[in-house]
């Protein structure tokens, strides 16, 4: 009783970010940083222990940061866009080129850790995001809606338990319960290639839940480096149930697994330097890494039979994204007693091939460097001021439309997407 009182109220939390609009600077869909400190040195932080979002980082970081309470929110502003050539109708698109609207979102998050002495609990609420576009026209031929786009957005609120083993290392677990929202808009274009058109669009908002765990451990090596590691395991959720015949295997959309390390020197007092590698098993979602391509083995138009490489079949079409590698560096420097500065830099492979532009049109994630800065004022013993801005540089990817697949003629398109993230919170130690 007392544990499904603490999951409906759990959810309930979630649900408010969710509905408040989740989206960040991405790697992919994941954020590039989690928590304002951390957002500030580019996400470099699985060897530090920063704030209270640290657990999404490593769970062993939250034995070192005291018994504290941080919130924070985001001002999130992405501008994406494609384009292609062709007469309309017959390359599959109405229109030749659109910007997506829906570009500012606000975005909360928030922790509180209580440290035990040997050990220490932490509440900590975070979200993913990014996974989103609403282009206000009918952007493939076939789309009734007047709009196309889709709506993607993650809340997690994980329990994290955090432990010193000796002196120099610590380990922490973070069992996590999470859930997504989904929405998509226009699609009536692909019903030819859906094993169920009727939950392939407009459907409104559909939500699952599911969970996984984290596990980190940090440890300490003589006075100036700092060694991390973390790994998550997949998250395995319900499925869109309004989304069937959408995504692979009648609905299903896990969230990936993924494992990362990371070191911090501090050459002087003042000084940290930290470099993290991360890797994300998108490849291992079917929904998210499946290719469109593979439908042309059996799809040779409108008329074509369908298979289960359709849409919400076994092995159905999915955005053919990979699995992504992502380096981060970040530097923190103690100015005087009150002022910390931060900066960072970030970069991550590409998260689709060039052969799968068509589908990314609905959640064109090709950005991959990143940019920051941040800072943090110590108004007093208890209470701090925190900031961080990050830019994601413009980029974009151009391939070959495979239009053919449905009766249209291939050409290019060309995928554009650039980033802004600020970010203000508070923190307040007991």
């Amino acid at each position: 009783m007392e544990t499904s009182k603490f999951k409906a109220a759990a959810l309930a939390v979630a649900i408010c970010v969710l509905t408040t609009g989740t989206a960040f600077a991405t790697d992919g869909y994941f954020s590039t940083g989690y928590g304002t400190a951390n957002k500030g040195m580019g996400g470099a932080g699985v060897a530090l222990s920063q704030d209270t979002q640290s657990a999404m980082k490593n769970p062993a970081a939250m034995k070192n940061i005291g018994t504290r309470l941080d919130a924070a929110i985001s001002f999130f502003s992405p501008d994406r866009s494609y384009e292609t050539n062709g007469a309309a109708g017959t390359n599959f698109m109405n229109v030749n080129s659109d910007r997506s609207g829906s570009k500012l979102f606000l975005v909360p998050s928030m922790g509180v850790n209580w440290d035990r002495g040997d050990y220490s609990i932490g509440i900590t609420l975070s979200a993913n995001g990014g996974m989103n576009t609403d282009y206000n026209t009918n952007v493939f031929t076939g789309g009734t809606s007047g709009k196309t786009g889709i709506d993607l957005a993650q809340a997690f609120l994980g329990l994290t338990y955090a432990r010193r083993l000796n002196e120099n290392h610590t380990i922490g677990i973070t069992p996590t319960l999470a859930i997504q929202r989904f929405k998509a808009t226009g699609l009536q274009g692909f019903a030819s290639i859906s094993g169920d058109s009727t939950k392939l669009t407009d459907n409104g908002y559909d939500y699952s839940t599911g969970g996984g765990f984290r596990v980190g451990w940090q440890g300490k090596f003589g006075d100036k480096v700092t060694i991390g590691a973390m790994a998550q395991t997949k998250m395995y959720m319900e499925k869109f149930d309004k989304y069937a015949g959408l995504f692979a295997r009648n609905g299903m959309f896990d969230i990936p697994a993924t494992a990362a390390i990371g070191m911090a020197y501090k050459p002087i007092e003042k000084l940290t330097i930290a470099f993290d590698a991360q890797r994300i098993f998108y490849g291992g979602v079917d929904s998210i890494a499946n290719p469109l391509i593979s439908v042309a083995a059996f799809h040779t138009g409108a008329g074509g039979s369908t298979n289960e490489n359709s849409l919400g079949n076994s092995q159905g079409v999915g955005f053919g994204w990979e699995d992504m590698n992502v380096l981060k560096l970040g530097i923190s420097y103690d100015y005087n007693d009150k002022l910390t500065l931060r900066t960072g830099i970030s970069h991550n492979s590409d998260s689709f091939s060039s052969g799968e532009v068509l589908f990314n049109i609905l959640a064109p994630g090709v950005v991959n460097t990143h940019a920051s800065v941040g800072a943090s004022y110590d108004y007093n013993d208890k209470l701090s001021l925190n900031f961080a801005y990050t830019h994601a540089f413009h980029a974009d990817i151009e391939g070959t439309n495979v239009n053919h697949i449905f009766g249209g003629t291939a050409t290019p398109i060309n995928l554009e997407m650039d980033q802004h993230d600020l970010e203000v919170g508070l923190t307040y130690r007991f």
